[in-house]
């Protein structure tokens, strides 16, 4: 009995390292491209044709300087931070309220109102480019930081309705028909009472909005002519041409680009895991 005992643990702590080094050799892999971005940041360009994966010879900061000066980062880091805060900021409140007006409904009424926001997330932005470009033009939001902040809610609120609706359908009636009889009324109800028993959702929902509208490239390329309302990724195009690349420079750009989102995601990343299961699971 006790040679089988041992015989099966062994088995286990060998499943147990061959799947941990498979796991291992997985996360390299994903991590490597942004390992092979950094290295890189810090490299002349002539060091970057000679070899893309070695190891900086020094640390080359000229890059970032100049990449900073080329990108006039701080201006198009300024227009990135409002149109993501905003895109936040305007789509959680639009997904929630839909949200909680879906998860009171009852029967197919409920049903069909859900079904209509999650089909908006089949709906690819590349297919209703054309429409939109129309209609920013016809509503004057071309060239305007609010005009993409609309549009990002806009593709964002199908998400959002989805992710919220599954939570808000688990909380108790009770709970609001008591905060009723106490005299509040049904603002007060969807804000004070249910929106902090919803706070996983809303803290996924929001880092992902905001991800999502600080990686945006295509809107504002569109939408955005006048350089000083372009945002970061707008401006890191600057650096490809018919002729070439600056790659040290594109490069440089890029990490400062990814510094801000790689910690916030790093911050909540755990909210985020939690929230999309709950949700699934909830739904």
């Amino acid at each position: 009995m006790r040679n089988s005992a041992k015989k099966q643990a062994t088995r286990k702590r060998r499943r147990f390292w061959i799947l941990g080094s498979f796991l291992l050799l997985i996360g390299i892999l994903y991590i490597m491209p942004v390992f092979l971005i950094v290295i890189n940041a810090f490299k002349p360009n002539s060091e970057i044709m000679l070899s893309f994966l070695s190891l900086p010879k020094s640390l080359y900061l000229e890059n970032f300087k100049e990449a900073m000066r080329l990108m006039n980062f701080w201006v198009a880091f300024k227009n990135t931070a409002i149109i993501a805060v905003g895109t936040v900021l305007l789509s959680v409140a639009v997904s929630y309220m839909a949200a909680y007006g879906i998860s009171h409904l009852k029967g197919k009424l409920s049903d069909g109102f859900y079904l209509f926001f999650v089909l908006g997330q089949l709906v690819s932005i590349h297919i209703v480019m054309v429409y939109i470009s129309v209609m920013s033009t016809k509503f004057h939001m071309n060239n305007t930081l609010w005009g993409l902040i609309v549009i990002h809610a806009g593709f964002n609120s199908s998400f959002g309705v989805m992710t919220y609706t599954g939570f808000l359908k688990s909380v108790p009636r009770e709970l609001e028909e008591a905060a009723a009889i106490d005299g509040c009324h049904e603002f007060q109800i969807m804000t004070q009472i249910v929106l902090p028993l919803v706070k996983p959702t809303t803290v996924t929902v929001s880092v992902l909005f905001f991800l999502w509208s600080w990686n945006e490239f295509l809107l504002p390329t569109i939408l955005i002519g006048n350089a000083k309302l372009r945002p970061l990724t707008v401006n890191l195009n600057m650096f490809k041409s018919a002729s070439g690349t600056e790659w040290n420079y594109l490069i440089a750009g890029l990490t400062l680009t990814l510094i801000p989102i790689f910690l916030l995601y790093l911050l909540a990343q755990n909210y985020i895991t939690n929230g999309l299961m709950s949700g699934a699971v909830k739904s």
